[in-house]
């Protein structure tokens, strides 16, 4: 899943589109995100909401509405003055397709004809939906109904309204369409599992709180982690993701350890002050090039946790190429440069990108990352081997505690209808780490085909690391490592190769440090 905001997405000047900012202008932009790997994308709101808000009296001032307008263009008031609502969550006109994001005077023609192209594609369309706590349920379901009708939307993500999931997870229109929420009942889901006719998912901060923290170093998240990404229960679909359009996008998770919302004119109270970001080192863009590179390998990273996980991954717009926005992580109010993609790749850019799109084909290529059921870690098959097992620095002895921050995990092909092995190694210390291998058998050779800490994190298959029947080896500080386990066709008594130089960084004594190698 692929979450994006209809203008700011091809509204900058070098987004090599003729329509900026508009239906058509997304349109031109399909053969991208075909090319990444995306089959379904998800829009911010898409109807014609009102853009401008009207002042409001600061938090606590005696100061009614009508007060706020009439002292909105006193400087001293310390009354916001009108802002545009950049992102449009909120009231709006729910059965019309946004004018202003027309190219042409008929919004409702170009929507459509951007939605077959996506179609056609083989790229889903899903909206986001925005209902106020006093919203009629009737209203509700006659709006998602227009929408999937008249237009072939594929499916809603609703925000704003509290209770409303488990009104409409059983509405007949959820046999086909999917509809996502941030939380539903537990005999919502116990009910859908029995009868498997409804698309429902739960989308939250869950995951993207526990791996983030997790990510920079902090203790006591690793068996968290282990959880979160093996959650998969066949009543409700889990969407995993790492940023949201509420946040800091990924760069800016790397590069900030505080908010910079001073931009929107609220002295910087507005937004999360828990974005479990750490800056690697320095506040901000840093010409350090140890900086640069520990920050490449907490994107990659952080890009693995969540593509590497069952459920659905949803990444946000420009994260596969390094879009920023200042550490700024409530951008609503901004229609600028600030939140418009910067499509101008630099370098870096390029390798996050090559790096994204070969993960999601290494996630589409093998299905035991993408499993129809929840994992029980327990050999229900009789294989001689568990569906998922951890490892530790002892082979089936995977040690979660709160002072660790690695850990092997590995997939048995067989659950998924396919051959050998999987073993990914997380190691998100600052150190490097020992991990166990368990014995595979002896026609079978382990072979690196994925390091986060190499520039060419996915070498070709010529110049994949063989390590052999190896019982151990060694994973460097805060990286992800993939092997396989597969039959050796050399000679079948495969070496263990040396290991290749990978992004040198300094080790510290505290993820909160580091220093330029």
């Amino acid at each position: 899943m692929y979450h994006l905001h209809v203008r700011g997405f091809t509204m900058g000047r070098n987004s090599g589109v003729r329509q900026k900012g508009t239906f058509a202008g997304l349109r031109q932009k399909i053969p991208y995100l075909k090319s990444l790997g995306v089959n379904q994308v998800k829009l911010m709101p898409v109807y014609d909401f009102p853009e401008i808000e009207a002042p409001v009296a600061p938090s606590g001032s005696p100061k009614s509405q009508a007060e706020a307008m009439a002292h909105a263009l006193d400087p001293q008031s310390g009354v916001q003055p009108f802002r545009r609502n950049f992102w449009g969550y909120g009231t709006g006109f729910y059965f019309a397709p946004k004018a202003s994001y027309a190219a042409t005077e008929r919004a409702d023609v170009e929507f459509k004809d951007m939605i077959k192209a996506f179609h056609a594609a083989g790229i889903e369309v899903l909206l986001e939906f925005s209902f106020h706590a006093g919203a009629d349920i009737g209203m509700i379901c006659d709006c998602l109904s227009y929408w999937a009708s008249e237009y072939h939307i594929d499916g809603f993500s609703l925000v704003g309204r509290e209770n409303l999931a488990d009104e409409l997870a059983r509405l007949p229109l959820f046999c086909s369409r999917k509809l996502i929420c941030s939380w539903y009942s537990e005999d919502t889901v116990s009910a859908n599992a029995e009868e498997t006719h409804y698309q429902i998912a739960q989308s939250n901060n869950g995951f993207m709180n526990d791996c983030r923290q997790l990510l920079k170093g902090d203790a006591n998240y690793l068996e968290a982690f282990s959880w979160r990404m093996r959650q998969n229960p066949s009543g409700c679909a889990q969407i995993n993701y790492m940023t949201n359009h509420d946040g800091f996008t990924l760069l800016d998770l790397v590069s900030y350890n505080m908010k910079h919302n001073e931009q929107n004119g609220e002295m910087g109270r507005d937004g999360s002050a828990s974005d479990f970001s750490w800056n690697c080192g320095e506040e901000g863009p840093s010409g350090k090039r140890g900086i640069a590179r520990l920050r490449m390998r907490q994107r990659k990273n952080a890009c693995a946790m969540m593509l590497l996980s069952q459920g659905t991954p949803m990444l946000m717009a420009g994260d596969e190429f390094g879009n920023s926005q200042n550490g700024n992580n409530n951008p609503w109010c901004h229609d600028s440069e600030l939140t418009w993609l910067d499509w101008n790749h630099t370098k870096a850019g390029r390798e996050l990108t090559e790096f994204v799109r070969r993960l999601i084909a290494y996630r589409k290529e093998h299905r035991v990352l993408r499993q129809n059921m929840q994992l029980q870690c327990t050999d229900y098959l009789s294989s001689g081997y568990p569906d998922l097992s951890f490892h530790g620095e002892r082979a089936w002895y995977g040690d979660l505690g709160q002072s660790n921050l690695h850990m092997g995990c590995m997939y048995s092909g067989h659950y998924a209808g396919e051959e050998g092995f999987l073993y990914i190694a997380w190691n998100f210390h600052w150190e490097e780490q020992q991990l166990a291998l368990p014995l595979i058998p002896d026609s079978y050779s382990w072979f690196c085909v994925m390091d986060t800490s190499l520039t060419e994190s996915f070498p070709p298959s010529c110049r994949q690391r063989n390590l052999g029947n190896s019982r151990a080896f060694s994973v460097t500080p805060r990286t992800v490592v993939i092997l396989e386990g597969k039959k050796d066709d050399t000679d079948g008594t495969a070496k263990q190769e040396e290991k290749p130089e990978s992004d040198k960084t300094a080790k510290t004594d505290e993820p909160g440090h580091m220093e330029e190698s």
